[in-house]
């Protein structure tokens, strides 16, 4: 082997098949115990000498470990592990050595520290609650037993001090994820200097705080007031605010301490801060690490695919998957892999018309970019790179020549004739995306569905000799998904055109749940519709000689003058055999409906003599599962509709419009003539259409993978942010300065945390990073009783504290003890779990893990007498217990306002502002409308987009009322508000949330009382996703308001009544912002002059003028 050789082979080796492998990894989560550092690097716990240098790997589990705390004597390790499933808290030696799960909880979670004692880990916890926004601090032995709720109310960070003072923090997040943030939950501290249980808000810095430390005297904390994310620190009074740290680039996270000295991350890079001398140093740590998750792996193909494409005679297959391009015939054969092998995403892979070629888009430089891949050549791979593409939306091939078509973010339809590399934008939108491309036949035009103003869709047509478009309809609100009747005949769609009401079971309401229909537009004047059935008699009168045919003969131009149109200089010019004639004069008015009716039709396929249709079910936004639709085909001759294959998710047709190929969850299924198959089986092959996806083998070198994932996110922010400027933020320097970051990314979890700081320097709401094939161990689902535990330490029972009743009437909303006749009480005792007996060590929980939905047996020993029975129940899931906390919780705050309120105000909670707020709302508003005032409570909202619906039902100004005979007056309009509303908000009220609060107060409803809201309303679509599944969200869409202009955004709403909850309010079980809301609310209803149902008397309609029998007017008489 010569010199050159072998440095070829080196350098192959070294860039292809391993990843370059730095001194150091990306480094979490630090916790500090006088000369040892424990931090997290590739999801495992590592241990180093507060010096740095070489570190020791402490674990090396299947799932995720993060959050490590020593104990304050340094023996034992506390941290979040997720080896059965969530996050739970877990304990080992310090210096390595077995772990213990010690919680069952299920919820959120995260390890704080230790008492100071070292007797209890203490962590946060969403367990428990009727929200998981609403985290509460426990403390648990580490010998394991019944976790105890510290009473502190809601927090998730907890520092000790001297003499009883303790410091928590609220709403302490990751600064670094929204860099600069200012809205409502900016982390902030209360502090209790003696621990008398009083506490008082510690600050008031307009800044991110987190991570609070208690070190001696004083409070060290992370902020971002000044910028960056710094160490600062303050008295327990709050005084004498000092900064200790100066980073200018990343910031400074995950602060810990063991009482003297402090620790954390930026960056990448582990820090000791020493109080003693106020001096910060960064340490040099080494990995001696196999770095074992960036060792190649295979992938299942069928999991990941991301577009598909039938070979023009439709024997083959083209598909995407994993962002790797591969072809395969459809039931026999290899697959084969084009393109790049690693590094590089392809999508939108299709077939050129010589059945061989193919051509994509890929972002091999950098940017996404045509390639025509061939696969005969030496030189398999063609960039087409000077082409300014943006991101690609969709992507077609003409079915005669090499050019495509292409539409982008930026409401583009652009045309490249592939072998000259020429382009052109054809049109352009200013109201939305071009989407629904199709061609014709002959590949002369091209039919999308175009946006035409804020409210309308129109079916265009583009010219690809003259470069001129034309609308093909006329719509009434939206025309998509357009497609030529293969003989050139007709051009097919969907409009959204039919306005047939159907009332609304639970209200005064009406909608258009179908409201779609499918179109035919005959492309020539002498083209009669397809749905006109000529008679025996009429084809007999044809064949008569002499017979003058009632329409003109095929029309022989394109276009109303009957010129016939120039080639464009910058297209090949097409192929004129199978030529498809357009008459565009009056083409906007001779579109004629199917016969089918209204469905939710979703897309329209057309072969020669049939018409095929994916059609989707009516189904309810919160109904379990996905919603799979079913193809429908219509006979053009015998004008019959038939159901022919279920459950589909997304079809299409070869070029030939001869085979069909559809999507079914993750299966592909192949289908000639789309008739149904020989055979029923599930099994892949020739005889039941399905394709083996098993043949296409999936490699993927995660390094490679990681690279590719972390540039696309950063141009998609790039090409999506909402604002061409990025707000300010120099998004080229950013990607430079966190890029180098990923040579040290070791694990699938790191990558996402460096996503997160790159998209959080934009300082934007919705930039959010999650999902994604991060590393996992066994996920065993917890199961559930639907109770509050307690546990009763002299007989070491497990007992009833409270049964989470719900709603009885919803098996997805209560506790299975509550069933009628089972007999469970609050108070009795649960003996054993499935034969297992409960004790101090063996909590109830533990024995319902991997139990969700199983039936359990329970040996119950009831508080009166000391017969123990079993009992048999199905345990719930965390979900049904959730939703049975929010039940309870809304039931009692509507409970407690009636009752104090002495039937004044009604009450109604808004959990989000999507499906399940807007069925929360209805579900109390229509029950509670006409008390004589309302609370309307969006604590907690989690976003979403019905606002304005919500808003419009609470605008309704009651003028009038029905009277008949028998029944109460009936309020006009119907279900309007009688009375006067109040709102109630706080910081975790965001989106959809925020917008709804300040829309509250800008439309004058009532006053908003609580705390500032979230601050963010730049909102997002779910349009992309990374090649491992991960999804990635732009900030797209800004809302302005009259009154505040931008400024909701990273701020909030403020409330016009300002109250807070403290610490010792939760330990009082007290919620000053509902009695707050009730006061003012029976205030309001006293002062204010409703419309009361009291018209006085009710009017005579006889004879005025008719005298009685003494002769007086009987007008006369009644007055």
């Amino acid at each position: 082997m010569t010199t050159n050789e072998q440095e070829e082979l080196t350098q192959l080796t070294t860039t292809e098949y391993i990843p370059h492998v730095p001194a150091q990894g990306y480094i979490r989560y630090p916790t500090i115990y006088k000369d040892y550092i424990v931090f997290v690097t590739e999801d495992d716990l590592w241990l180093v000498s507060s010096e740095g240098g070489r570190a020791e790997r402490l674990t090396a589990g299947q799932g995720r470990m993060s959050h490590p705390h020593f104990s304050p004597d340094g023996n034992w390790l506390a941290f979040v592990g997720r080896e059965e499933g969530p996050g739970e808290v877990y304990v080992m030696p310090a210096l390595g050595g077995p772990a213990r799960r010690l919680t069952f909880d299920g919820g959120t979670c995260t390890v704080l520290g230790w008492t100071p004692d070292g007797g209890a880990i203490l962590y946060a916890s969403s367990s428990g609650q009727f929200t998981a926004k609403y985290t509460v601090i426990y403390a648990i032995s580490p010998a394991g037993g019944p976790p105890q709720q510290l009473p502190v109310g809601m927090a998730n960070a907890i520092s000790y001090g001297p003499e009883g003072g303790v410091v928590i923090g609220r709403n302490i997040e990751e600064p670094a994820y929204w860099k600069r943030y200012r809205g409502g939950t900016v982390g902030h501290l209360w502090c209790d200097t003696t621990g008398s249980g009083t506490f008082q808000r510690l600050l008031n810095i307009h800044g991110n705080v987190a991570d609070p430390c208690w070190v001696g005297k004083r409070i060290y904390f992370i902020s971002d007031h000044e910028g960056v994310g710094n160490i600062y620190s303050c008295t327990p009074l709050g005084e004498e605010l000092t900064r200790h740290t100066f980073f200018d680039t990343f910031y400074a996270r995950h602060l810990s301490t063991d009482g003297e000295r402090l620790v954390l991350q930026s960056a990448a890079d582990l820090y000791v801060f020493d109080p003693a001398t106020n001096q910060v140093r960064q340490l040099t740590v080494t990995l001696p690490s196999q770095r074992t998750q960036l060792s190649r792996k295979f992938v299942a193909a069928d999991q990941y695919i991301d577009t598909f494409a039938l070979h023009p005679q439709g024997h083959a297959l083209a598909l995407t998957t994993r962002g790797k391009a591969f072809c395969l015939s459809n039931w026999e054969g290899a697959s084969i892999q084009h393109g790049i092998r690693d590094g590089v995403r392809y999508r939108f892979l299709e077939w050129l018309n010589d059945g061989w070629r193919l051509v994509a888009i890929c972002d091999s430089p950098g940017r996404e970019t045509l390639v025509i891949i061939d696969p005969a050549s030496d030189n398999e791979y063609k960039l087409l790179p000077d082409i300014e593409f943006g991101r690609v939306i969709e992507l077609t091939v003409c079915p005669v020549e090499n050019i495509v078509a292409i539409t982008n973010h930026r409401q583009e339809l652009i045309v490249v004739d592939l072998a000259s590399g020429q382009h052109g934008v054809l049109d352009h939108s200013e109201h939305g995306r071009i989407y629904d491309l199709a061609w014709s036949p002959d590949g002369r035009w091209l039919a999308y569905s175009f946006a035409c103003s804020a409210q309308k869709r129109a079916i265009k047509l583009g010219n690809l000799e003259t470069g001129e478009t034309h609308f093909a309809t006329e719509p009434i609100l939206a025309d998509v998904s357009p497609a030529f009747d293969p003989e050139g005949r007709y051009l097919y769609f969907l409009g959204y055109r039919v306005f047939n009401p159907l009332s609304d079971n639970l209200q005064f309401e009406w909608s258009f749940p179908r409201g779609v229909q499918p179109y035919a537009v005959p492309l020539r004047k002498d083209v009669r519709s397809p749905f006109v059935t000529e008679t025996r008699l009429t084809q007999d009168l044809r064949r008569r000689p002499g017979f003058v045919p009632e329409v003109a003969p095929a029309a022989t131009a394109d276009d109303s003058n009957g010129t016939e149109p120039q080639p464009a200089p910058t297209t090949q010019p097409p192929n004129t055999s199978n030529r498809v004639y357009i008459d565009l004069d009056g083409i906007t008015r001779r579109a004629v409906a199917f016969p089918t009716g209204e469905a939710r039709y979703s897309g329209i396929l057309a072969m020669r003599g049939r018409v095929l249709f994916l059609v989707h079910p009516l189904t309810g936004a919160l109904s379990d599962g996905q919603s799979r639709g079913w193809i429908e085909s219509f006979d053009i001759e015998t004008q019959r509709l038939e159901r022919i294959f279920d459950n589909v998710n997304e079809a299409m047709l070869s070029r030939d419009h001869n085979t069909l190929l559809y999507r079914s969850r993750a299966r592909l299924r192949v289908l000639r003539n789309a008739e149904k198959p020989r055979s029923d089986s599930d099994f892949p092959g020739r005889e039941t259409g399905w394709i083996d996806l098993g043949r296409i083998k999936v490699s993927v070198l995660p390094a490679a993978e990681w690279r590719q994932m972390f540039a696309e996110a950063w141009r998609l922010q790039r090409e999506q942010f909402w604002t061409e400027d990025m707000s300010g933020v120099d998004w080229e320097s950013i990607y430079q300065r966190y890029a180098p970051l990923i040579e040290r990314v070791g694990s699938r979890s790191e990558l996402s945390d460096l996503i997160h700081e790159l998209q959080g320097e934009l300082g934007t709401s919705h930039a959010f990073e999650y999902g994604g094939e991060y590393r996992r161990g066994q996920y065993y689902r917890q199961g559930s009783l639907g109770v509050d535990w307690s546990y009763d330490p002299t007989t070491e029972r497990y007992r009833i504290g409270r049964i989470i009743v719900g709603d009885p009437s919803d098996e997805d909303a209560t506790s299975p003890l509550s069933e009628p006749g089972l007999g469970v009480a609050v108070g009795d005792a649960i003996i054993a779990v499935n034969g297992q007996r409960v004790g101090p060590r063996l909590s109830p929980q533990e024995l319902l893990v991997n139990q969700s939905g199983s039936a359990v047996s329970l040996i119950i020993e009831p508080v009166e007498g000391n017969t123990r029975r079993v009992v048999t129940v199905n345990a719930i899931s965390l979900a049904t217990e959730s939703a049975a906390r929010y039940r309870d919780w809304v039931d009692r705050n509507r409970r407690v306002v009636h009752e104090k309120s002495r039937g004044l105000v009604g009450y109604i909670h808004v959990p989000n502002m999507g499906p399940q707020g807007f069925a929360e709302f209805h579900r109390g508003f229509l029950a509670e409308y006409d008390y004589p005032a309302l609370i309307i409570d969006v604590r907690w909202n989690g976003g979403g987009n019905v606002s304005s619906l919500l808003l419009e039902k609470l605008s309704r100004r009651r003028i009038g009322y029905k009277f008949s005979r028998w029944g109460k007056p009936m309020p006009y309009p119907k279900e309007s508000p009688r009375g006067p509303m109040v709102s109630l908000t706080n910081e975790h009220a965001g989106s959809d949330g925020d917008i709804f609060s300040h829309s509250f107060k800008l439309l004058q409803l009532g006053p908003l009382i609580g705390t500032r809201t979230w601050g963010g309303v730049v909102g997002y679509t779910l349009n992309h996703q990374l090649v491992d599944g991960t999804t990635t969200t732009q900030p797209e869409f800004a809302n302005w308001f009259a009154d505040v202009g931008w400024d909701i955004e990273n701020y909030g709403t403020e409330p016009d009544i300002e109250v807070d909850i403290a610490p010792q309010d939760y330990m009082n079980n007290t919620d000053p912002q509902l009695e707050r809301a009730i006061t003012e609310a029976v205030r309001l209803a006293h002062e204010a002059k409703t419309l009361e149902p009291t018209p006085g008397k009710r009017p005579y309609r006889g004879w005025v003028n008719k005298p009685d029998e003494s002769g007086t007017d009987i007008e006369s008489a009644s007055q």
